[in-house]
């Protein structure tokens, strides 16, 4: 059976998850409920930015939390590293993000075999971790501290590149009569801020059409907050990666 998917990433990344669910068999719309604005380059963060670019030889461990993080951050490295510091690892969250570090033939990349969570990243990376070691944490503005305090506690120094900001997309009028038609069975939102977003714009629409509907969320902490929301059909994917979703959304599908 052919499920009606709705997807809310940011539109850069809404293609390629779009494309994977439609190869799946499925109807799939996109309402982006995240917005991904750049830091400006000439502001104080964007200086501070720049300067951790500058300096990056000094970190043993550098951690791109998102292809937002990748994506924003690497430009700005290459214009002061022609060639790559020596002697760094490169985590990534998440196979995604991974490949982008991989397709800039970082020297040592690695991923965390338990997930793409927080939580499991540190699994791998902590063993890692001496008394001491400097570690970059890329990531937008704000956001949680969960990597920072737990490397913190191990002796690690951690500084912070913060590259982009998270907003909400205006929503109009047109966008709710798209959704309204649609009429989505599932819902696919792949961090807490899209479920908040995703919640304050649309939730009175799904409410008028179906109040079963389906969510397919990336992790036990955004499914806590859906629950606090009042969703009751939720779906944790392995991850938020394509493949992961797909196979959620298989699972769903075989059961629904």
């Amino acid at each position: 059976m052919s499920l009606r998917v709705l997807v809310t990433r940011p539109q850069a990344q809404a293609s390629s998850t779009m494309a994977a669910i439609a190869a799946a068999g499925h109807q799939v719309l996109a309402m982006p409920c995240l917005e991904i604005v750049p830091v400006p380059s000439t502001s104080p963060q964007g200086k501070v930015n720049q300067s951790l670019a500058l300096n990056l030889d000094a970190y043993a461990h550098v951690i791109m939390v998102s292809t937002n993080a990748a994506a924003n951050f690497l430009p700005l490295v290459e214009n002061y590293w022609p060639q790559w510091p020596v002697r760094q690892t490169w985590w990534g969250m998440g196979s995604t993000t991974c490949a982008l570090l991989e397709a800039a033939q970082l020297p040592c990349v690695e991923s965390s075999a338990y997930g793409d969570t927080s939580e499991a990243l540190l699994q791998s990376l902590l063993p890692d971790i001496e008394a001491h070691d400097k570690v970059l944490i890329v990531r937008g503005v704000g956001g949680r501290e969960t990597l920072a305090t737990a490397l913190r506690d191990k002796g690690a120094v951690v500084d912070y590149a913060q590259c982009y900001q998270r907003q909400a997309p205006q929503v109009s009028a047109e966008d709710k009569i798209k959704l309204q038609a649609f009429k989505p069975q599932v819902v696919v939102l792949q961090s807490g801020e899209t479920l908040v977003n995703f919640d304050a714009s649309f939730r009175q629409d799904i409410a008028a059409f179906d109040k079963r509907i389906h969510l397919v969320l990336p992790s036990e902490r955004v499914l806590e907050m859906a629950q606090k929301l009042g969703y009751g059909q939720c779906l944790v994917s392995a991850g938020a990666s394509d493949r992961a979703i797909c196979d959620t959304l298989n699972h769903l599908n075989q059961n629904i």
